[in-house]
């Protein structure tokens, strides 16, 4: 015995990673892939439970792997996943719930799929990546956020929950966050993923608005250029002019001899503080310098692949005088966009030949290209754009900066600068020179050397830069151009200095000769200098402009002989601050000369450089040094004019030196004296403050608005005046007091109060700085308390009491207060804040300024005055008083709920302190307005069908739920009590209103169906609104105890309640069964299930009602069913048992007045469980509790309630029955399921329902074309009516018609509609009798006109059997066999199916199998075993049987009636019908075992089975059970009576159809020949061996009046004979085979005469109705199209072969090879099928004792007819050899049909002819040998029905062909092939025929023919 061992760890879980599939019910299949639960172990098994299924079980160890899991459990729900927490299992979890839906996608072929299979690989590829713990912090959060939108994106896509998360990719708490809030977070996640961004922002969005600020990040991959020599590469951005926007990153080249060094050691560079603008046009360009002598020796060309590149570790040391050559750039366009990967770009290289490089790149740039221009050689780089500065970078991508990295910044400052980021840097631009020879042959090679020097001449070390990557020189050398006295450079380098060093200093730059000759250059010295001082005289720096220096030569022979080369460059540096800097500088007479020292001007040299400064010390502008140096300008007197030339300075300058400018003023505005106490438009302190509003208002600006974190920065931590808050408190009030005072303080006024915040904070933190001195006493809890603070606000106050001149002003004071709040609570008690605050509002005339009020009362709302429990206490009644005003007004109703969800959505936070009263407050005074206003907004949203989606509706719904959300029962009484006193009515009222406004959010949804959170939260706050709203209810039942008026209000209201309580219950959002497991879990983690929280208030409520129950049934039957049908046990447990109660008060109310029944509740219990049925509730478990539960309390009840009660429930359980069988039948099986409802809604007296199902069933019929079911449908509503003008009761009214009053209208509408019906589906006799009945009504009523038009339609209908074709009903006995099918269909017995029109068995087989495709027919009717009936499969038997005449219409048969009406009523109003099976009896035989020749006829029994059906055919269904069946013997001799008699009737038939010289002589030609040239098996012949011979006589003398009548049919049969060789011969134009007719004739005549007697011939034949003609008459011009289109029935192959178009005699059964017993069955193709097609649709029976018999079995006259037809298309006389004439005039295997079988036939409707044509195409031959009697059909009573007749013979002169011209021919693809025994076979004549094309694929329902 195998022991389980349970496991210690509950918590263990493993992954499948085998396929495991087991047939054992005890084992557990996996799939690879599947997460299962393991609960116990054995030595090799696991047992455990499927995480993806409802299923547990054993399975193998080794087909999963244990992992370690993330497990979430809620109840019995468990949501785990493998590999890892956090967005690893989130991962896991979406992927396993999309797998079904992607399942779905692709077997609807949805064009979602591809997106969900790209999706679900991303997210594949990133949880790998976020699993692998081998990537970086910020790469791993950058994954996190990828996934999160993808899985946002997907659920998108199918329409599955948007999930909420915080910035760290956590789920929002929806308990913890306000419904406005949650709805805010659903909205911009919603337009988020609507713009395909990112669900969840990658680091926290700041409020105050910032400059973006971007980097290029790049990396130096290769490098090619022909080149021998050491080289150095300076790389930086330029604009499409050629301007240099960044530093340069300078790399140098070195020796091809060095090693290589990996790639990760390649160089990598930034290009940092780069604005917005970069994302424009921008050029990368390298220039490449070649280090080395003046012309470069032994060049090798080959390529040198530059791999590496190193910083350079020194200046230029190592390559001391080398000469910097021009060598060439390498510049490309490139386009960044930040967020991008990097990706790799080529800098193609262009050699610099006999140009500058400046004019080199300026012509690459401008797409001026020079002439051969080498693109294989250039640099590569992976370049990329990451958006923030180096700091930035360094923290959320240190990977990028991991390596030493060179950083350019930009040249010039950036967007934003802060306070601490101190910058002097001043870039020279070497721009160009023009310089004489000096003496030269030639022009000079001109080197130039920048120094920086302080005023001796000494040289400053380490403060040049030639580029990032570089250490700091001490000079910087230019490149060297060739002869070239007019250089020009454009090269850069930057002078780092201190701002001391910036006072003393200045630039020297020294010229040099480079000579070719190294011993030459050697000896060569500076010749010349020009300097550039940094600091002008005024103390301003050089300004940012192009500088064209004097050069003054050096001359060494004027100094001392013994100093060195490097004192005198040092004495003539010096000496140089003696003379002119500038050429426009010089005085007159200069150029005469002009000497200091060793220095002498040469006048007609100049040098041009250029300076930009950046530096937030150092200022260009006067204006500026001026107010920075105020202490000068104070003791000069001139400190109020620099403080006006302040206000004109440009505002970039003013932002550059923003701290500083800001340190001046507040040292002037408190360390200078006012000359008088009262402010004046020239007090210090009113320049200050415009100062100062101009600096505050400027960083305020919409451009300059990055620079406010940068004011903020310095208030924080730089300011540091102490004194300044009193100064500005008193300016401040001083300029709200003169506002009224001139033009200036109206506007300095406004400027004040929009710099209010700035100003706010500068007093604040310089109270908080002298607070920190200890200078005066504060309270305790506010240390920085300032009561100067209070003017202010009393300042305030006042101003908001002016009139309309200062309206702007209180504007911007109601705009920018409240950011002024958070700072002034720092130095003010906060209480009396709000107080000022509200005194403020309060000040302002109500309906001024409405819209600034509600702004500011939204950011009083969300600032600190909000989240004090005591400031807020004073703020809240304003605030409340206001919205209560504003919300009515349409224009602020967006800003109200606004504000008004600020206010929620903060009471709603738990770190506020105290809110209960203010909640309470709240929903006092604004609780009945929102709510009504919501109401209305519903109802107005509820008229417009095409409404779409509200976001302002949204957010006052979500107002509303918050408001109730926060309100406890205690909270809710005394609000409801506070309302009603102010109103007695308004409790009622909010009642009413919050009841309908819940059931219209039901209805009609505000929120997104996916969002999951939304709709989960509202339903949880319904509920609770619903538990609230109880209380007042029952409050006001038992106050309206005595008043009836009331009572009826409080009852409406109740009823309201029960209503929506169970409204909410079922929303389809709460069904947790329908959600993944994932939402699942959580919905219950939050809320738990809030179906059962709904159910039990329910109880509760409806037990609390006491008395009062009896007013609410049978009102709330219905609502309370709905909630019992949830597909929760708990929930059913709950309610089901209120219906014994309500059973129970129904029954005992009733009682007491004397009827002990519940009729009520009974009509009202079954009428909604039809309904919640169809609309698909309810189940089998429903049924089986309320069995239990209600059906266990009423068999404890007393005997009154046992008995009613008892079978209420038992009805109920019925007809749930009923119905659930009927909804889960698929649409084409429901049309019988129908019928079971039908008859218990008839049974029980439910005559409403059932006319619904009656309509129902009617309308199914009319979808399928069943027009006469349907109109015999209808029939069952009209007979419910009465022919009178009673009014017609509600419970009889048609289900969509609403017109008629009376029984009498809606009747004859009803028989109207039956008549047409029965009309267009060709029942004409059904169809007559309807209109009769209502001739007889209007003839009683004299209603003539009515009349006229009746009897026109009769007339019609009459008509219609005799001038129009219509083909026999076929119809075919199913039985059900086997588990597989459904309960109603295995009937015993079977059903009898009523074909289709010209349907015959193959094709009603291969119609149950499409129906059925699992299902396999039996080839036999023997009574199956138990191996088959109990089985889990499905099997058919299927046969044909023949209809049996209902005995009311026999009369028919002796009347002379019409034979198409004759016709008609052998095969419809039929309930009987009959099949057999024939059997040989050797023992009957002449020659004892002899069966052949006759022989065979007189053994050959039939086992007629005779069935009857439960209705009529046709009648409401196609089909019905058989309710009783017999079997019965028929022998030989009855067999042989039977046919012979059908056979003299239908050629009578024949003849009265030939008489027609416009019908076809066909039919009548082959059933003359049929019968007397009958030669194959011997024709009449057989009948005599068999049965006219004294033998049989004396073994059968009972036999002897069946003998009789055979001999009279036989002598009767030959004046029909006679009479139908005359009308042949009279129309024939085939003589000869007429005359070989007329000889066998003779020959017969003669033979009856002697054996049977003679007949009076016959000379009419009785009057008949004209004849049914198969084609009308038409005119040439209609046949001819007509022709082209019409197709026949053998060459289409359509197997549905009417009897009156092909039917020869009942007694011909065309020949078949039966030389094998058995049948041979048909290969399967692709389901279960029947056994072999036959060559014909009829069938062949075999018992199982008498199986072995290989015989023919066809009936007896049957066969002697068929053989002679045979013999007589075989003969001599008719064969191909020895005779002129033929049944053809064609030669062939195959004749082909090219012509109508017959000329002519009665028009035909277009739909009747295209439906006809539509038919599908089943009429199969196939080789095989035909069928015996193993096969299953009819018997041979019904073989001729089935069996296709012979071509006709195509008219040699009387034909369509006479007339038309010829048709082309014609290739059917659909023809039929026959076995070479059929009588189409015949052999070719001419091998010359003319071949039919390769035919398409084969139909699914075509066989092999060959």
């Amino acid at each position: 015995m195998t022991v389980w061992r349970k496991l210690e760890n509950e918590d263990c879980y493993a992954v499948a990673i085998y396929n495991f599939n087991s047939s054992s019910h005890l084992h557990l299949a996996l799939e690879v892939g599947e997460l299962v639960h393991i609960v116990r172990e054995t030595r090799n098994w696991y047992w455990g439970s499927s995480l993806r299924r409802e299923a547990k079980g054993a399975f193998p160890k080794n087909y999963v792997t244990v992992r370690e899991t993330n497990v979430d459990k809620c109840g019995e729900t468990v949501v785990a996943s493998a590999g890892g927490g956090g967005v690893v299992h989130d991962i896991a979890v979406t992927l396993r719930e999309w797998l079904q839906h992607w399942k779905q996608l692709y077997l609807t072929n949805d064009d979602r799929f591809t997106f969900m299979e790209l999706s679900m690989r991303a997210l594949l590829a990133l949880r790998a990546q976020a699993a692998s713990s081998a990537i970086p912090q910020d790469e791993l959060r950058r994954v996190a956020r990828t996934a999160i939108f993808t899985i946002d994106k997907g659920n998108r896509s199918l329409g599955m929950e948007l999930a909420i998360r915080t910035v760290n990719g956590q789920l929002v708490d929806p308990l913890i966050t306000s419904t406005f809030k949650l709805n805010g977070l659903h909205d911009e996640a919603n337009s988020r993923i609507d713009k395909n961004m990112e669900t969840t922002p990658s680091r926290p969005i700041s409020q105050t608005p910032t400059a973006r600020t971007y980097t290029v990040v790049g990396k130096v991959t290769n490098f090619v250029c022909r080149v021998s020599v050491t080289s150095e590469l300076s790389l930086a951005l330029h604009d499409s002019s050629g301007n240099k926007l960044t530093e340069s990153v300078l790399l140098r080249w070195p020796p091809p001899h060095l090693a290589a060094v990996d790639l990760h050691m390649r160089p990598t560079f930034v290009f940092t503080d780069l604005s917005s603008d970069i994302t424009k046009k921008i050029f990368l360009v390298c220039h490449v310098v070649r280090l080395g002598t003046m012309e470069p020796q032994n060049i090798d060309h080959r390529l040198i692949i530059f791999r590496r590149s190193s910083m350079c570790s020194t200046g230029s040391a190592n390559l001391l005088g080398a000469i910097r050559r021009p060598c060439g750039v390498a510049v490309t366009e490139v386009t960044l966009s930040p967020g991008h990967d990097t990706k790799e770009i080529q800098l193609p290289f262009y050699p610099c030949e006999k140009e500058n490089m400046d004019s080199l790149l300026k012509k690459v740039i401008a797409n001026r290209d020079p002439k051969d221009q080498k693109q294989t050689q250039g640099l590569w780089l992976d370049i990329q754009l990451v958006e923030g500065d180096m700091k930035q970078i360094q923290q959320e991508n240190a990977h990028l900066v991991a390596r030493p990295t060179a950083v350019a910044r930009k040249m010039g400052f950036p967007e934003v600068i802060l306070p601490g980021d101190a910058r002097n840097d001043l870039y020279v631009t070497l721009v160009s020179g023009a310089f004489s020879r000096g003496g030269k042959s030639s022009d000079r090679n001109i080197e130039l050397v920048a120094r920086v020097v302080d005023k001796n001449g000494k040289i400053i070390p380490g403060v040049i830069s030639r580029g990032a990557g570089m250490p700091l020189v001490n000079e910087y050398t230019s490149i060297v151009y060739y002869h070239d006295d007019r250089p020009r450079w454009q090269e850069v380098f930057k002078v780092c200095l201190n701002i001391e060093e910036f006072k003393e200093d200045h630039i020297v730059f020294f010229l040099r000769h480079r000579s070719s000759n190294e011993a030459k250059d050697r000896a060569e010295k500076h010749f010349a200098l020009a300097y550039l001082p940094l600091m002008q005289r005024e103390g301003t720096t050089t300004p940012d402009k192009a500088h064209n220096l004097a050069v003054y030569k050096i001359e060494y022979k004027k100094t001392s002989s013994t100093a060195t080369t490097e004192e005198i460059e040092t004495e003539a540096s010096a000496a140089c601050l003696g003379l002119w800097s500038h050429r426009d500088k010089l005085p007159a007479g200069a150029d005469k000369g002009l000497t200091r020292g060793p220095l002498a001007l040469i006048p007609r040299d100049t040098l041009t450089v250029e300076t930009k400064l950046c530096s937030t010390k150092l200022t260009q502008r006067e204006e500026i040094l001026g107010v920075l140096k105020w202490s000068t300008h104070h003791s000069e007197g001139t400190l109020r004019a620099a403080l006006r030339r302040l206000l004109r300075v440009p505002n970039d300058e003013l932002v550059k030196f923003l701290q500083d400018i800001l340190d001046a003023l507040f040292c002037i505005l408190t360390q200078v004296d006012e000359d008088q106490e009262d402010y004046t438009e020239e007090s210090y302190a009113v320049l200050v403050l415009d100062c100062l509003l101009l600096v505050l208002s400027l960083v305020a600006d919409h451009k300059y608005q990055h620079f406010q974190p940068v004011l903020h920065v310095y208030i924080d931590q730089s300011f540091c005046d102490a004194l300044a808050y009193e100064k500005l408190i008193s300016i401040m009030v001083w300029t709200i007091s003169s506002a009224e005072a001139g033009e200036a303080g109206p506007k300095r006024l406004l400027q004040c109060m929009k710099c209010l915040e700035s100003l706010v904070r500068l007093l604040v933190r310089s109270r908080q700085l002298r607070a920190a001195l200890g200078a005066q006493p504060a309270p305790p809890d506010l240390p920085h308390y300032c009561p100067q603070l209070k003017r202010l606000l009393e300042a305030l106050v006042w101003l908001m009491r002016c009139g309309d001149h200062a309206l702007t002003c209180q504007g911007s004071a109601l705009k920018y207060l409240p950011h002024a709040m958070p700072h002034m609570i720092k130095i003010y008690p906060d209480t009396e804040l709000s107080e000022y605050t509200v005194l403020a509002l309060e000040a302002l005339p109500r309906g001024r300024l409405s819209n600034q009020r509600l702004h500011a009362l939204l950011e009083l709302a969300r600032g600190p005055l909000g989240s004090s429990p005591g400031p807020r206490a004073k703020l809240l009644p304003h605030l409340a008083w206001t919205l209560r005003n504003l919300l009515r007004a349409p224009a602020e109703m967006e800003l109200c709920v606004e504000t008004l969800g600020e206010v929620v959505s903060l009471l709603a936070r738990d770190d506020v302190g105290p809110v209960e009263a203010d909640r309470g407050e709240l929903a006092r005074c604004l609780l009945p307005t929102v709510l009504r206003i919501a109401a209305a907004m519903m109802r107005d949203r509820g008229k417009d069908d095409g409404a779409q989606d509200d976001p302002l509706l949204r957010k006052l719904i979500c107002v509303l739920l918050d408001m109730v959300r926060q309100m406890s029962e205690e909270q809710y009484i005394v609000v409801m009590r506070s309302i009603d006193a102010e109103n007695s009515r308004s409790t009622g009222v909010l009642v009413t209103d919050a009841l309908a406004l819940m059931m219209a959010l039901l209805q009609r949804p505000v929120f997104r169906s996916y969002w999951a959170d939304m709709l989960h939260l509202q339903h949880h706050v319904m509920l609770h609104a619903c538990r609230l709203l109880a209380l007042t209810l029952r409050e006001n039942l038992r106050a309206a105890e005595d008043d009836a008026e009331a009572l009826a209000t409080v009852q409406t209201s109740f009823q309201d309640w029960f209503s929506t309580v169970c409204a909410v219950a079922s929303s389809p959002p709460l069904q947790l069964e329908s959600l993944p497991a994932s939402r699942r879990q959580r919905a219950l983690a939050l809320y738990g299930d809030v179906r059962r929280s709904a159910a039990t208030l329910l109880a509760d409520t409806w037990k609390s009602l006491g008395d009062y129950k009896r007013l609410f049934i049978p009102q709330l039957v219905g609502p309370l069913l709905e909630v019992s049908f949830l597909r929760d046990e708990e929930v059913r447990n709950t309610t089901i048992p209120l219906f014994f109660d309500m059973m129970q008060t129904e029954y005992n109310r009733n009682a007491e007045n004397g009827e002990a029944n519940m009729r009520t509740f009974e009509t009202e219990l079954i009428d909604k469980v039809d309904l919640l049925a169809e609309a698909g509730r309810g189940d089998a478990a429903w049924r089986a509790r309320l069995a239990v539960l209600c059906g266990g309390l009423c068999a404890k009840a007393d005997s009154g309630l046992q008995a009613a009660g008892g079978a209420l429930v038992a009805a109920a359980a019925r007809q749930l029955d009923a119905l659930l069988q009927y909804r889960a039948a698929p649409h084409h099986q429901r049309v019988q399921l129908v019928t079971r409802v039908l008859r218990f809604y008839e049974h029980i007296e439910r005559p409403h329902m059932y006319i619904r199902y009656v309509h129902r069933l009617a309308d199914m019929h009319c979808s399928s074309q069943h027009w006469a079911e349907a109109g015999l449908t209808l029939q069952l509503h009209a007979k419910l009516l009465e022919w009178s003008d009673a009014p017609l009761p509600t419970r009889l009214r048609h289900p969509t018609v609403h017109t008629h009053k009376t029984h009498l209208q809606l009747k004859m509408y009803l028989y109207e509609e039956v008549a047409r019906l029965l009309d267009e589906g060709r029942q004409w006799e059904l169809a007559v009798r309807a209109l009769q009945e209502l001739v007889r009504v209007c003839e009683q009523r004299a209603s003539h006109t009515t009349l006229a038009k009746l009897h026109e339609q009769l007339s019609r209908l009459y008509r219609a059997p005799i001038i129009e074709l219509r083909m026999p009903a076929t119809y075919f006995r199913v039985k059900y066999l086997g588990r597989g099918f459904p309960d109603h269909l295995r009937v015993p017995r079977g059903f009898v199916y009523r074909g289709n029109e010209c349907e015959m068995l193959q094709s009603f087989k291969e119609r149950m199998l499409d129906e059925w495709p699992d299902a396999e027919v039996l080839l036999k009717l023997d009574e199956p075993g138990e191996d088959v009936t109990d089985s889990d499969g499905q099997y058919l038997q299927i046969n044909t049987v023949a209809p049996l005449m209902s005995e009311k219409w026999h009369y028919l048969l002796e009347c002379g009636a019409d034979e198409q009406v004759v016709r008609y009523y052998e095969h419809n109003d039929v309930s009987v019908f009959e099949f057999s099976r024939p059997f040989h009896r050797p023992e009957d035989t002449i020659n004892g075992n002899d069966v052949s020749g006759g022989n065979e006829f007189g053994s050959l029994w039939l086992e007629r089975t005779e069935i009857e059906i439960s209705d009529t055919l046709p009648g409401i269904l196609r089909w019905f059970p058989v309710v009783s069946s017999r079997t019965y013997w028929v022998s030989p001799l009855e067999v042989a009576v039977e046919t012979m008699t059908k056979t003299n009737r239908d050629l009578k038939h024949a003849i009265s159809e030939a008489r027609n010289t416009q019908a076809s002589l066909n039919p009548l030609c082959m059933r003359l020949q049929g019968i007397l040239d009958a030669g194959v098996q011997g024709g009449l012949d057989n009948y005599e061996k068999a049965f006219m011979t004294a033998e049989y006589a004396a073994r059968h003398p009972e036999h002897e009046t069946l003998l009789t009548r055979l001999k009279e049919l036989v002598a009767d049969q030959l004046p029909l004979l006679q009479l139908g060789l005359e009308v042949h011969a009279s129309r024939t134009t085939q003589r000869e085979l007429h005359a070989h007719l007329m000889e066998c004739f003779k020959n017969r005549q003669r033979h009856v005469h002697q054996r049977y007697g003679r007949r009076k011939p016959i000379v009419e034949l009785e009057p008949e109705t004209p004849e049914v003609q198969l084609r009308s008459v038409r005119d040439s011009v209609d046949l001819e199209p007509r022709l082209n289109k019409r197709v026949s029935d053998v060459s289409s192959g359509n197997e549905s072969t009417p009897k009156s178009k092909f039917k020869l005699n009942s007694a011909i059964s065309w020949t078949r090879n039966s030389s094998t017993g058995t049948l041979t069955p048909r290969k399967k193709r692709g389901r279960k099928s029947e056994g072999s097609a036959q060559s014909s649709a009829s069938q062949w029976y075999t018992s199982a004792t008498n199986g072995h018999v290989n015989v023919n079995i066809h009936s007896p006259i049957a066969s002697a007819i068929n053989s002679a037809f045979s013999s007589a298309l075989n003969s001599p006389v008719l064969g191909n050899h020895n005779n002129n004439y033929s049944l053809a005039t064609d030669n062939g295997n195959l004749r082909e049909l090219r012509q109508e079988l017959v000329t002519e036939r009665p028009p035909r409707s277009e739909v009747e002819r295209d439906r006809r044509l539509s038919q599908r195409t089943s009429f199969i031959t196939n080789s095989e040998p035909p069928s015996n009697r193993d096969s299953l059909g009819t018997t041979d009573s019904n073989q001729d029905d089935e069996e296709p007749p012979p071509l006709p013979l195509k008219q040699s002169q009387r034909s369509v062909e006479e007339d038309q011209p010829t048709l082309p021919a014609r290739h059917s693809y659909d023809l039929v092939l026959t076995p070479r025994t059929s009588y189409l076979h015949r052999r070719p004549m001419n091998s010359n025929n003319e071949r039919a094309p390769t035919p398409p694929p084969k139909k699914r329902n075509q066989v092999n023919s060959s």
